[in-house]
C-alpha cells in the first residue's frame, strides 16, 4: 500500500508495542499551518509536540512513527510552523514551534506563545510537553508547565535526551525536576523518559498515547 499526500508518499509498515499491537496502514504529512486558521480541520484526535527549541519534538515523532517523517535539525529554531502528520487516517501528530530560541527576535518568540496557546485552547489536544533531561530543571520550562496547568490542559511530561547525561546526573535532575514541579505546579504530571539514540520509551510513550485518547 502506498499513501501519496502532499507531494510525499510513505510505504506501510508495523511496529509492535509490549502493550498492545499497532498496524501503521498509512502514515503521511498533511501541511505546515503558520496559524490556526490554516490548521486542517478537527476531524481527529491530536498528539501535540512541545518544548524549548531544540529539545527533540521531531526526532521524538520520527522514533515513535519508526520512520523519518518530520524534519529534525541540530539547528534550535528549526521548526516554525504547525506541523500536522496524519496516522492511520485516524489521529494527528503535531510537531509545533519550540519556544525559548535565544536568537529569535523578542516579538518572534512571543509571536511563537500565543500561536502556541491559541491552538492548544481551541483544539484541546493531548499535549507531550518535552524537556531536556540531561539538564537540571529551566526556568522556562517550569513556567511554561505552570499555563498548561493553569488552563487545564491535558498534558505529561517527556524527559528527552537521556543519553546525554550518566545515571548519577541523570537521578539528580530528576529529584530537583521534581521538587520543582511539586512546588509550582502541587502535584507531578505523568512523567515518561526517552532516548532516540538508544531506543528507549518508544512502548511505554506509545500506550500512554493510546490511554490518554481512547480511555
Amino acid at each position: 500500500m502506498m499513501l501519496v499526500q502532499e507531494g510525499r508518499s510513505i510505504k506501510k509498515f508495523n511496529f509492535y508495542s509490549q502493550s498492545f499491537f499497532m498496524l501503521i496502514q498509512s502514515l503521511s504529512f498533511v501541511k505546515s499551518a503558520s496559524k490556526l486558521s490554516e490548521c486542517p480541520a478537527p476531524d481527529f484526535p491530536e498528539i501535540a509536540l512541545i518544548g524549548r527549541s531544540n529539545v527533540g519534538k521531531s526526532s521524538l515523532i520520527n522514533f515513535l512513527m519508526g520512520k523519518t517523517i518530520a524534519k529534525a535539525s541540530d539547528k534550535p529554531g528549526k521548526t516554525q510552523l504547525i506541523n500536522y502528520f496524519l496516522v492511520n487516517e485516524s489521529r494527528y501528530f503535531v510537531d509545533l514551534p519550540g519556544y525559548g530560541y535565544a536568537k529569535a527576535s523578542l516579538e518572534s518568540r512571543r509571536t511563537w506563545i500565543d500561536k502556541t496557546y491559541e491552538y492548544f485552547l481551541a483544539r484541546k489536544p493531548f499535549i507531550l510537553a518535552l524537556i531536556d533531561g540531561s539538564l537540571p530543571p529551566q526556568k522556562i520550562d517550569l513556567e511554561f508547565l505552570a499555563a498548561l496547568q493553569e488552563e487545564k490542559l491535558n498534558f505529561a511530561l517527556v524527559l528527552t535526551k537521556t543519553d546525554k547525561a550518566n545515571q548519577k546526573t541523570l537521578h539528580h535532575n530528576l529529584k530537583l525536576l521534581k521538587q520543582s514541579l511539586q512546588k509550582q505546579l502541587g502535584k507531578l504530571p505523568e512523567m515518561l523518559f526517552s532516548s532516540t539514540v538508544k531506543k528507549q520509551g518508544r512502548d511505554q510513550l506509545l500506550d500512554l498515547i493510546e490511554r490518554k485518547l481512547f480511555s
